[in-house]
């Protein structure tokens, strides 16, 4: 790629030559085998992963922020699969939505959901005080629920094993989602707590590409849970929570973290194989199909404990074609669900993963993300699909024996 045409005073094109092989779009033999995997091209024909690789090996940075197809870029890394360099598109798209000059194109609820974040520990602005309020009156109701007046959502407990960190959803429109999580941390009989200081399980500064917002937001979840003394982190049905949490988490932080990071389906499968938990299939007398969520899934291989625990609460599982590494997206990756003005960008590219359900013909769908759950629900309705969409971890707590 050494070659005239390279604006080599390109910011980008400096911090990609630094970036370690296949993480690096130098080194694209322009083969365009990306472009067969991209959600968009199939939806309706661009913006194209072979652009966006161009145009930053190139240097061409203004175009390239100009362009919205970073904000396009759903950055689910399909188009990596089948890259015979293997260069990853996150990585690339990362870089350049971190450029000074890309700042005024983050969309605006992104802007202030970081902002949120930063100031009270929750993107959608949920103050402490209000964080407070609001589980502890879900605790009324979930010690109602299951008819003991004991039974609570602690929060902010030294000496816990277990911190649950949310879905931010679950703290808002969610909240049954929350009280189902209480429920089957009931039977575990382990203690737990959630926390006031990092209410959520979000990190929107890996969407922006910002390194240090990213490693602060991890920080402000590390830090507390490590003063609680907690044993394991358990994170809601978050795809790049996920990842960041789990998969990345001790690149961005520089350490090892004083605890185990699990999903919440991955708790709930550990507890059933140690005959904690038992369910009764019965309850769903029909077959999931699963859908994989480009984070949880193709970027950090977390493939088997959704499908383990759908197994043990359902009449069986039904795999969608293609699925694990090769799993469409659902469309809303990358922060564009998190932007309020996406809606009719992600019909467009959610299109394939809705052809994908209709070809299925299965009425329940099951996924691990409450982002993945949203989009699939708006796609259902401006489709037409017709399906009911679940959580894992929620079809696990209507099953569980009590």
């Amino acid at each position: 790629m050494d070659h005239a045409t390279i604006n080599k005073d390109s910011v980008l094109y400096t911090l990609l030559k630094q970036l370690s092989p296949g993480h690096n779009s130098l080194e694209c033999l322009t083969c365009g085998a990306c472009t067969s995997r991209c959600t968009w091209f199939e939806g309706e024909g661009g913006p194209l992963p072979r652009q966006i690789i161009r145009m930053a090996a190139l240097g061409l940075d203004e175009q390239l922020v100009n362009s919205h197809m970073l904000w396009d870029c759903l950055i689910c890394n399909r188009c990596t699969q089948v890259c015979p360099m293997g260069i990853c598109m996150d990585k690339i798209v990362a870089k350049a939505r971190s450029l000074a000059i890309a700042d005024e194109k983050i969309p605006e609820d992104l802007k202030q959901g970081i902002k949120n974040r930063m100031e009270v520990g929750d993107v959608n602005g949920l103050s402490k005080e209000e964080f407070v309020e609001t589980v502890e009156w879900v605790s009324e109701e979930f010690a109602d629920e299951i008819n003991d007046p004991k039974a609570q959502i602690p929060h902010d407990q030294k000496g816990a094993k277990l911190l649950y960190l949310p879905n931010p959803r679950e703290l808002g429109v969610n909240l049954l989602q929350l009280t189902a999580m209480a429920k089957l941390f009931y039977a575990i009989k382990e203690p737990w707590t959630m926390s006031a200081r990092h209410s959520d399980v979000t990190n929107w500064g890996y969407f922006v590409g910002k390194d240090d917002i990213t490693k602060k937001m991890a920080l402000m979840v590390v830090e507390p849970a490590e003063e609680l003394g907690i044993e394991t982190l358990v994170l809601g049905e978050c795809g790049h929570g996920y990842h960041v949490l789990k998969y990345l988490l001790e690149d961005i932080i520089g350490r090892k973290p004083k605890f185990e990071v699990v999903s919440m389906p991955e708790l709930v499968v550990q507890y059933a194989r140690k005959g904690i938990l038992k369910f009764d299939p019965g309850v769903h007398p029909y077959k999931i199909a699963y859908h994989d969520p480009c984070n949880i899934s193709r970027k950090s291989g977390g493939y088997d404990a959704p499908r383990q625990l759908l197994s043990m609460v359902c009449q069986g599982v039904v795999e969608l074609t293609p699925n694990r590494e090769d799993a469409i997206c659902c469309g809303g990756g990358g922060g564009m669900l998190q932007d309020g003005n996406s809606t009719k960008k992600r019909m467009i590219t959610g299109k394939p993963k809705a052809d994908q359900i209709k070809a299925a013909s299965l009425p329940h769908l099951a996924t691990a993300c409450l982002s993945c759950y949203r989009q699939i629900e708006e796609l259902s309705a401006h489709y037409n699909l017709g399906i009911k969409i679940h959580t894992v971890a929620y079809l696990a707590s209507e099953s569980l024996i009590m």
